[in-house]
């Protein structure tokens, strides 16, 4: 019988660190869809840009529900961080490709993320069936 429960013990353990992964994997997964969603906004707005011409009034985003007007000067040059503090000047195409191409690296992690989570889900069920099954035999002694 301390088999039983040793056992018991140790599938409870492995569930409650695979649970825990299970959630980590769901935060990750609300993360890209919200980098996602953010990433195409930037591409709406790239497309709206190539509409307004120079001189245009608009609003600059200072901070999150904070916008200061501003005159447009050019709407065919962007000025794109790259990395390394590194900020170069982008025309929209180029502008627009870069952020496909973030796109498609997301929906990548988001396929894999979704798979890792189909695993850790399924592996929870049957670790879960078994702590039932020892845990009614546990019962019935």
């Amino acid at each position: 019988m301390k088999d039983k429960e040793k056992r018991f013990q140790e599938i409870y353990i492995e569930f409650q660190v695979l649970s825990n992964t299970i959630q980590q994997l769901e935060k990750q997964s609300v993360a890209l869809e919200n980098h996602l969603l953010e990433l195409m906004a930037t591409k709406q707005s790239l497309d709206d840009m190539e509409k307004i011409k120079p001189g245009a009034e608009i609003l600059v985003p200072l901070s999150a529900g904070i916008y200061a007007k501003a005159s447009l000067k050019e709407s065919d040059k962007f000025i794109v961080n790259v990395g390394s503090n590194i900020a170069l000047s982008k025309s929209p195409a180029s502008t627009k490709n870069i952020i496909e191409d973030q796109v498609n690296e997301i929906k990548k992690l988001q396929e894999n993320l979704s798979q890792e989570l189909g695993i850790s889900t399924a592996k929870a069920a049957e670790l879960e069936e078994e702590l039932n099954k020892i845990a009614s035999s546990l019962q019935d002694k």
